[in-house]
């Protein structure tokens, strides 16, 4: 496989990892629209089914529209890129390990390249972690850290997508990180990943 993933390819793992991301709560709230088809009186069992799971869905599609969307969805200003970044993590961290944001970003304009670093690093935790997210004159640094062994595979695999290759079981779950090196190589920045048992470091620069 090339070095740089054709625009078709990363077309098809964007649609495949966000259909995966979304389908769990779609598949709920739809379980539970049939409940209360079924008996109308179980409304007090249902609503949290139906809240929880439309905030997760609205959260997520938020993240996603900025993330790989057009260029006419942006961030205002920071704070506005921290409440994305902090809600879909949310969504995805176990409440018992959770995983926490950093975020250390000053110019709101690198928006999409910071979620997509963050969606790439989210998925190496096992059992929760933080991320902190360093913006300075010369580089984007990504430092995930976790009290538990981060996802060695994963983090191998990330490695092989930055130099062209896409791994054989579920590639779509790269998605984010392909796309990103596609977004980089047009102001040719380049992209290191390291890691250790308890530590990923992904600089941008």
């Amino acid at each position: 496989m090339p070095d740089n993933f054709s625009s078709t390819q990363v077309a098809e793992l964007i649609c495949t990892r966000i259909s995966h991301d979304l389908i769990g709560n779609i598949g709920a709230v739809s379980n539970a629209v049939e409940l209360l088809d079924d008996d109308p009186e179980s409304v007090a069992d249902v609503k949290p089914i139906l809240e929880i799971s439309s905030k997760v869905l609205s959260d997520r599609l938020k993240f996603f529209r900025l993330a790989f969307g057009l260029s006419n969805a942006v961030v205002k200003n920071i704070e506005e890129l921290n409440a994305v970044a902090q809600n879909y993590v949310q969504t995805i961290g176990n409440r018992n390990f959770p995983i926490n944001l950093d975020l250390q970003v000053n110019t709101p304009q690198i928006y999409k390249i910071v979620l997509l670093g963050i969606m790439s690093l989210a998925d190496i935790f096992i059992k929760g972690g933080k991320i902190l997210i360093k913006e300075n004159s010369t580089n984007l640094m990504f430092d995930a850290t976790s009290d538990f062994a981060l996802s060695k595979t994963k983090l191998q695999n990330i490695q092989n997508v930055l130099r062209g290759v896409l791994p054989d079981e579920n590639p779509a779950l790269y998605a984010p990180i392909v796309y990103l090196k596609n977004i980089l190589k047009d102001f040719n920045a380049n992209i290191r990943v390291e890691f250790t048992d308890y530590k990923a470091i992904l600089q941008i620069a």
